[in-house]
């Protein structure tokens, strides 16, 4: 299934049950490979917001966003609650600041 598709299955489950938090997600990740953020930031919103759900995936989205958006200070609220949702993301995120070497970013 090609995004637009997916953009539009989406859409008519949420047209179809507001509460769809799976027809949210996908669709805010589809929006995202569009380069929509502004759309894919009103699905998220949506979520966290009004739907209250505690994904930290959906924080990790958002966070991505609004780093893309230069809200750092949002951006890292977001992970912030992303990893006290999974704190598994902290050994993930910690694996992608490693060189070449295999030294961190806080390893001189």
């Amino acid at each position: 299934m090609n995004l637009i598709d997916i953009i539009v299955e989406t859409t008519k489950a949420i047209s179809e049950n507001a509460k769809n938090v799976d027809a949210y997600k996908q669709r805010a990740i589809a929006l995202i490979q569009m380069e929509q953020l502004d759309e894919a930031l009103k699905d998220l919103d949506m979520l966290i917001n009004r739907l209250k759900v505690q994904d930290a995936e959906v924080y990790q989205l958002r966070a991505g966003i609004r780093m893309q958006k230069a809200d750092k200070n949002g951006a890292l609220a977001d992970l912030q609650v992303a990893m006290k949702l999974n704190p598994q993301l902290l050994e993930m995120l910690n694996g992608r600041f490693q060189s070449a070497e295999g030294k961190s970013c806080h390893e001189d």
